[in-house]
Parts: structure tokens; sequence; C-alpha cells
């Protein structure tokens, strides 16, 4: 009778750990979903830094901000976190309409 009973509660564990992790999925992906993707460039000013630049641009991405500095980073090609006033970086970000 012990061993259904913990058979059995472990079921209902495993059940609700995979219904649980599809309606997280789920709703992630309709948050994306309701933005669309975007690549522009923009030109570095003096003072930023890779955190202040996704801190502007990750919004309703769906990403944390250090998986959009990852992003930037392949991207951009940057083997470093280092960047320079003047230069140009290629950003990519969510939004119901391009940036004008």
């Amino acid at each position: 009778m012990k061993k259904y009973a913990v058979a059995f509660i472990m079921s209902v564990m495993l059940i609700s750990c995979f219904f649980g992790k599809t309606l997280a999925m789920a709703s992630g992906e309709s948050r994306s979903e309701a933005y669309d993707r975007y690549y522009t460039n923009i030109e570095i000013k003096e003072g930023d830094t890779l955190w202040s630049i996704a801190s502007r641009y990750h919004k309703n991405s769906g990403m944390s901000i250090r998986e959009y500095i990852r992003e930037l980073k392949s991207m951009n090609r940057m083997a470093s976190d280092r960047i320079h006033a003047g230069d140009s970086l290629a950003i990519v970000y969510f939004s119901e309409r391009p940036m004008q």
C-alpha cells in the first residue's frame, strides 16, 4: 500500500512539472509573439556600456539583460564587453512597429 502511495505522489509531481513547464513556455511564446523583432545600428555615446544599452533595448524581448548582452556580443562578433564612443553597434529590439 505504501509503495502505491509513493508511486501515486511521484506521478502527480511529474505531471505537475510537465504541465507547469508547458504553461510557462506557452506564456513566454505569447508574450514574444506580440512584438516583432527589428534590427538597427546605433552610435555608441560617451559613457555607454553594454549593460546600459541592453537595459534600454531588451524590453519585450523575453530575455534577461545578460541574455540580451550575449545576443548583442554574438551579433557583433565581440569577444569582450568593451565598447568605445563613436563606434557603431548592431542591436535587436522588439516593438509593435519600427523605431523612427
